[in-house]
């Protein structure tokens, strides 16, 4: 009687709840809401197939999901794995999606992370040039006319342009410029949207040194030496794709650019030239600065995570000097280093460099360093991330692994 009594209690107490009309409201509401936000969901998906069916093609989406499934590999890479490749006179490395890619005179090779050949795909460059980034890898012909692009399985496209090439540079979102000249201007740099149209073209009187684009490609950054009066100025220009005015132009008066970086946040750009290194916001505000009172580096990394340098010290008794500058501007590490440093690679808070005897890594957030003895004659140096160095001979290259 009692587990029935307590039984027709819960129903009643279920039954009697009183009702909040407030709430009732509300929920109905949303829930209209709901129906019309997937309505529009599907009318959007609609319109877009629509307006794009020339790219609702069998091709595409083979490309997408192989595409997919080499990007999804495992980053996992065993130490003593090393990757071979044609030997080439002239040789280009690069990292692409945490792989290596090698342009040389005949052949464009790519490796997965795992080190697995991706790409052997034949071209017939002079002086190949190899930049990677998010969706493309970039292979141009330095000097020549001639430049393509790869996923992570094939080549998607071929270029070529009236003038020689003089640079390029491409972004995680597609976007793509290619620098060369004209009959009429000294510097033409040419932007195109991951769709390999044309977006724009900037003609510019002085020489480009450098461009930059920024992960989500909606900032393009040009950096152009100006002659004035016999002495050289420098020009950052920061410009919107698709528009025909620039978001901000810095003058760099006296001094001769080198080389621009968009940082991982977007929101700021570094500068490297022949005095020192500034930062800018993406409105052109100068956030920073840092002098080299003189001397010239002896070996640079500017990547998304920020700058580093290795400077000669001022006096011959004294350590040459390593510094690392974070995404603003900041100064994380400012020490002097024993010993001759070759190159220089940063990933993350990890920065490589090699020396004669090999490779060590300093890890920024406490400042330990670290050691691994290796060859080094006619490596490159990458970091493919915090914890591996990789190096690259003319026939292999060598993961190096470090625990810590």
């Amino acid at each position: 009687m009692k587990r029935f009594l307590r039984k027709m209690q819960g129903k009643r107490s279920k039954k009697d709840v009183p009702r909040n009309e407030y709430y009732e409201n509300i929920s109905a509401r949303l829930g209209i809401l709901q129906v019309v936000l997937y309505l529009s969901l599907f009318a959007f998906v609609i319109l877009s197939f629509f307006k794009n069916t020339e790219l609702i093609t069998y091709r595409n989406f083979y490309r997408f999901f192989k595409d997919l499934n080499a990007s999804a590999e495992s980053v996992f890479v065993p130490p003593s794995e090393s990757i071979t490749y044609p030997v080439s006179n002239e040789q280009s490395f690069t990292l692409y999606r945490k792989g290596l890619a090698v342009a040389g005179n005949s052949t464009v090779t790519v490796f997965s992370t795992t080190g697995r050949q991706t790409i052997s795909q034949s071209i017939s460059y002079q002086n190949p040039i190899a930049v990677g980034a998010g969706k493309y890898l970039l292979v141009y012909e330095l000097g020549g006319l001639q430049y393509s692009l790869y996923s992570s399985y094939t080549q998607v496209f071929t270029g070529s342009c009236e003038y020689p090439i003089t640079g390029a540079a491409v972004s995680d979102s597609g976007m793509y410029a290619i620098v060369s000249s004209s009959d009429t201007y000294t510097s033409v740099v040419s932007l195109y949207s991951d769709n390999f149209s044309l977006l724009n073209k900037y003609n510019k009187t002085g020489y480009v040194m450098d461009v930059s684009i920024n992960s989500r490609g909606s900032q393009l950054a040009i950096l152009t030496i100006l002659p004035e009066n016999g002495a050289f100025s420098t020009e950052l220009m920061l410009c919107r794709p698709g528009e025909g005015t620039s978001d901000a132009k810095k003058t760099l008066e006296g001094t001769v650019g080198w080389d621009c970086e968009f940082m991982a946040s977007d929101d700021a750009i570094a500068v490297l030239h022949e005095s020192g290194v500034a930062y800018y916001s993406a409105k052109g505000e100068q956030l920073s600065t840092f002098s080299f009172l003189g001397k010239e580096p002896l070996a640079v990394d500017m990547s998304r995570d920020g700058v580093a340098l290795y400077l000669p010290s001022a006096e011959i008794s004294k350590k040459n000097m390593l510094i690392v500058f974070d995404k603003s501007g900041k100064m994380l590490y400012n020490e002097g280093i024993s010993g001759e440093v070759r190159q220089i690679a940063r990933s993350g808070n990890s920065l490589y460099w090699m020396s004669n005897e090999g490779v060590h890594r300093l890890n920024l957030k406490n400042g330990s360093v670290d050691f691994s003895s290796c060859n080094v004659f006619q490596k490159r140096l990458l970091a493919p991330s915090e914890a591996e160095a990789l190096i690259c001979s003319p026939q292999k290259a060598e993961y190096i692994k470090f625990t810590s």
